[in-house]
């Protein structure tokens, strides 16, 4: 004897029969827990809250923020760099080719990098100093002035605008 189901109740088992083949009503597949996000520090939070220009690093797997950082030349900066100078940029020299002269611009703020073969620098139209591995001009100098290291190459490390 054949059961006749009702046109509804047909319809329901059909798609019910589905789902179950489809996996629908099933557990969630497994996922790894995300590795723990670094927090951010107070200077990163007070930039992203900031108008100024910056760079917002995202986890790609779950959009969370990982960094802030300021873009060169920016308030928050304060100093733009470039390998080259230009006319009154602060300039760290290279006593060395191919290596190039370092160019500092813009407003009050410390460059951080790794230059070698520095024979001096120039402070532009700023006032300025610079440090290099082994030590640190004692003292920022006025605008248009030369210091050099009578021959010796150093390595540069930051050089600041005042």
């Amino acid at each position: 004897m054949r059961t006749v189901l009702p046109r509804t109740w047909r319809s329901a088992a059909t798609l019910a029969a589905a789902a179950a083949a489809f996996g629908l009503f099933g557990a969630a597949p497994a996922q790894a827990s995300p590795s723990p996000i670094p927090a951010l520090s107070g200077t990163e939070k007070a930039l992203l809250g900031s108008d100024a220009p910056k760079a917002v690093q995202l986890d790609p797997a779950t959009g969370a923020i990982l960094s802030v950082r300021a873009l060169p030349g920016t308030p928050e900066q304060g100093i733009g760099h470039h390998n080259y100078c230009n006319s009154g940029d602060g300039c760290f020299l290279s006593g060395r080719v191919p290596y190039a002269h370092q160019g500092f611009y813009g407003s009050a703020g410390t460059s951080r990098g790794n230059w070698p073969y520095r024979s001096g620098y120039n402070t532009g139209r700023y006032t300025a100093s610079a440090c290099w591995v082994q030590a640190c001009a004692q003292r920022a100098l006025p605008p248009n002035t030369r210091a050099d290291f009578g021959g010796t190459l150093v390595t540069g490390t930051s050089f600041r605008i005042h």
